[in-house]
């Protein structure tokens, strides 16, 4: 089974991550994040360089500009989410990475270097300090693709909404989570979001999926248990109204671990003089993870769409944050 933040290898090395859960037929919703070329991931005496400079919007769409040049078969317009999409047809999958299974193999044959060695000591006093299994977790990003170097960054995924919860939970208690420096994720945020400094330093006090660990950075994500996946592609169909501001308040953020973070909330945006009840947040946008709190009342900029429950039989509005359209506007911000 193909889960959210595993890795496909296609046939001439172009290395994609799988997004969500959530998947058309014959195909895998993923992004490029490697490709052969000049850079410091290596493997197999090859070098790889990351299309991405940074995880923004605009550069999400110059991946998908550069995808639909060298293989436009995997960019396609998609019905259900009713825009531009990469995606890799299960035909051209070379090698599927499993983070699950990656973890698994790293803990039985033990670290060849410094970085796996901290990776196998981080699972370690995970599971030491609470009721997690090292089955509750995997192995993401360059380490669990065997290409990772001495700067590279640790990339965990827990499995579960409980979990992730308890993991959270277990790191903050050993002092773990946070940002190595302040400053930077400052700079961060404001050269992503037009938003203002303070709202910004708001926001990075909010950070719980990243934290260092013995002086490297690492990162923290929650992928469901395949009991928790209840929905199947076509339940939803999701349809752009126009970019719009909302004020939301937060109901539940118990399913905002995830790719993509769902919040339940209450509030209304304004489009051409029309009011729209809002009930989600919806952000493909990880830096807003595990960020909300049940009462927070946020203001956002995004993408707001109509969404048709086809399972439940209703329609809904939601706010989008991380889409093409959006790109160097969208925000969310404390208020």
């Amino acid at each position: 089974m193909i889960r959210d933040h595993d890795f496909l290898e296609t046939w001439d090395s172009l290395i994609f991550c799988v997004v969500g859960d959530v998947h058309p037929p014959g195909r895998i919703f993923s992004y490029l994040k490697y490709v052969p070329g000049t850079g410091p991931w290596r493997r197999y005496r090859r070098s790889f360089s990351r299309i991405f400079s940074d995880y923004s919007m605009k550069e999400f769409k110059k991946m998908l500009d550069y995808l639909k040049k060298v293989h436009p078969e995997f960019v396609r317009y998609d019905p259900v989410i009713g825009a531009e999409m990469s995606s890799v047809p299960i035909e051209f999958i070379k090698k599927h990475y499993n983070c699950l299974e990656g973890l698994r193999e790293l803990l039985k044959r033990g670290p060849r270097d410094r970085l796996e060695g901290l990776t196998i000591a981080l699972v370690g006093e995970l599971c030491d300090h609470g009721d997690l299994h090292e089955d509750d977790l995997g192995i993401t990003g360059s380490i669990l693709l065997k290409m990772h170097h001495e700067r590279s960054d640790i990339d965990l995924i827990v499995y579960g909404r409980r979990e992730f919860w308890k993991a959270v939970e277990i790191l903050g208690e050993l002092g773990y989570l946070g940002v190595r420096s302040r400053e930077q994720a400052l700079r961060d945020m404001l050269r992503r979001y037009p938003i203002a400094s303070s709202d910004a330093s708001n926001l990075v006090d909010r950070i719980r999926c990243r934290g260092v660990y013995r002086g490297v950075k690492f990162s923290i994500h929650g992928v469901r248990k395949s009991e928790e996946i209840s929905e199947k592609y076509f339940d939803k169909i999701y349809r752009r109204i126009g970019l719009a501001r909302a004020i939301l308040e937060v109901d539940d953020a118990s399913d905002s671990c995830f790719n993509p973070a769902i919040y339940r909330v209450h509030g209304s945006a304004e489009i051409g003089g029309r009011e729209y009840h809002v009930e989600q947040l919806m952000c493909y946008d990880l830096t807003f993870s595990a960020m909300f709190e049940r009462g927070d009342r946020i203001e956002a900029y995004g993408k707001l769409e109509s969404v048709v429950d086809r399972v439940h039989g209703k329609r809904f509005y939601s706010l989008l944050i991380g889409s093409v359209e959006a790109a160097g506007k969208e925000y969310v911000r404390l208020i």
